[in-house]
């Protein structure tokens, strides 16, 4: 089992609405609720699948994941990032 650690949210400080969707982070208020109310490590990685496709769309990925890798790395967790690209549920994470 490997090292607990929180996921951290999406949300990377900049909050810029653009018809009810910030183009930092590619999420909506539901969307803000929903990541509060998910207590699943699958359910958070869903989420963060979200946040990538919507910032892919609003043509602000790259920033999004660059600012989302600094935030986990200023904490010192490893990027849920990373798990998505593989695929991996590692149930030794602890959620917010």
């Amino acid at each position: 089992m490997g090292k607990k650690f929180k996921v951290p949210s999406p949300c990377v400080g900049i909050c810029k609405d653009k018809r009810g969707v910030c183009i930092a982070c590619g999420r909506d208020e539901d969307d803000e609720k929903a990541w509060k109310r998910a207590d699943a490590f699958d359910e958070k990685l869903a989420l963060l699948q979200a946040c990538a496709k919507n910032t892919e769309t609003l043509g602000t990925r790259q920033f999004w994941e660059n600012e989302y890798r600094r935030k986990c790395a200023k904490k010192g967790v490893p990027c849920p990032l990373d798990r998505i690209d593989a695929g991996d549920g590692d149930a030794s994470v602890v959620l917010n």
